[in-house]
C-alpha cells in the first residue's frame, strides 16, 4: 500500500509539476509579448518627447524681422565699415610688395628712401582708415544687436505673461522661461551683432584677396587653389559639430534650470 501510495504521490507531484511547467511555458509568450509592448510603448513616449523638444528652425533673415529704422541705418554703416575693413588686408600685402621691390630694384640709396617713405605713408593713411573703419564696425553692429536682443527679450516676456496657467503646467515651467531668457537671447544676440560684422569682413578680406591675387598672378593663383576645397570641408564640418553642440548645451541648461526651480521652489522654511 505504501509503495502504491509513494507512485501515487510522485505521479500527482509530477503531473503538477509538469502542469507548471505547462503553465509557465504557456503565459511566457504573453508575458515576452507584454515586455515588448511595454518597451514599444517606453519607445515612442522618448520619441514624443524627442518631437516635443525638437526645435522648428526659421530661415536666418527673420531674426532682423524685430530691427527699427535705427538698425537699419546701423546695419548699413557696419556693413559698409566691415566691407573697408575687411579688403585693408588685401591692400596691405600690395604695400608690402612695393616695399619689397623698393629694396630689390633701387640701387641708389636715395631713391630707395624716397619710395620707401612713400610706402610708410601708405601704411599709416591705411592703418588710420582700418582703425576708422573696425571702430564703427564694431560699434555699429554691437549696438544693433543690443538693441534687437532687447527687444526680443522684452516681446517674448511679454508673450510669456499673456498665457493661461495651464500653459506652464503642459508646455513651460518657470525655471525654462528664465533659462531661454538668459541664454537663448544672448546667443541671438551674437548671430547678429558683432559676429556679423566679422563674417562680412572676413568674407571682403577672402573675395578682395583672390581679386587681388589674380590680377597679379593668375597662374600661381590656380594652382594655389588646390587648397581650397580641403578647407572649405574641413571648416562646414567644424560648423556642424558647433552648432550640434550648442544646441545640446542650450537643452542641458534648459533641463538644469528645470530642476533647479523645482529644487528651490520646494524649500520651506
Amino acid at each position: 500500500m505504501d509503495e502504491e501510495h509513494g507512485v501515487d504521490g510522485h505521479g500527482v507531484n509530477g503531473e503538477r509539476n509538469s502542469n507548471k511547467a505547462n503553465a509557465s511555458s504557456s503565459h511566457s509568450p504573453v508575458e515576452m509579448k507584454n515586455e515588448s509592448s511595454a518597451k514599444k510603448g517606453s519607445q515612442d513616449s522618448e520619441k514624443g518627447k524627442e518631437e516635443e523638444e525638437a526645435v522648428n528652425t526659421v530661415p536666418y533673415y527673420k531674426l532682423f524681422s524685430f530691427a527699427d529704422s535705427c538698425d537699419i541705418l546701423l546695419m548699413v554703416v557696419g556693413l559698409i565699415a566691415s566691407v573697408l575693413n575687411g579688403l585693408s588686408m588685401p591692400l596691405m600685402t600690395l604695400l608690402i610688395g612695393d616695399l619689397t621691390d623698393a629694396f630689390g630694384q633701387n640701387a641708389n640709396t636715395d631713391n630707395t628712401l624716397r619710395v620707401v617713405s612713400k610706402v610708410a605713408l601708405k601704411f599709416v593713411i591705411l592703418g588710420i582708415g582700418a582703425g576708422i573703419a573696425s571702430f564703427f564696425q564694431v560699434a555699429c553692429w554691437m549696438i544693433t544687436g543690443e538693441r534687437q536682443a532687447s527687444r526680443i527679450r522684452n516681446l517674448y516676456l511679454k508673450t510669456i505673461l499673456r498665457q493661461d496657467v495651464a500653459f506652464f503646467d503642459k508646455e513651460t515651467n518657470t525655471g525654462e522661461v528664465v533659462g531661454r531668457m538668459s541664454g537663448d537671447t544672448v546667443l541671438i544676440q551674437d548671430a547678429m551683432g558683432e559676429k556679423v560684422g566679422k563674417f562680412i569682413q572676413l568674407f571682403a578680406t577672402f573675395i578682395g584677396g583672390f581679386v587681388i591675387a589674380f590680377i597679379k598672378g593668375w597662374l600661381l593663383t590656380l594652382v594655389m587653389l588646390a587648397s581650397i576645397p580641403p578647407l572649405a570641408i574641413s571648416g562646414a564640418l567644424m560648423s556642424i559639430a558647433v552648432t550640434k553642440m550648442a544646441s545640446r548645451g542650450q537643452a542641458a541648461y534648459s533641463q538644469a534650470a528645470i530642476v533647479v526651480e523645482q529644487t528651490i521652489g520646494s524649500i520651506r522654511t
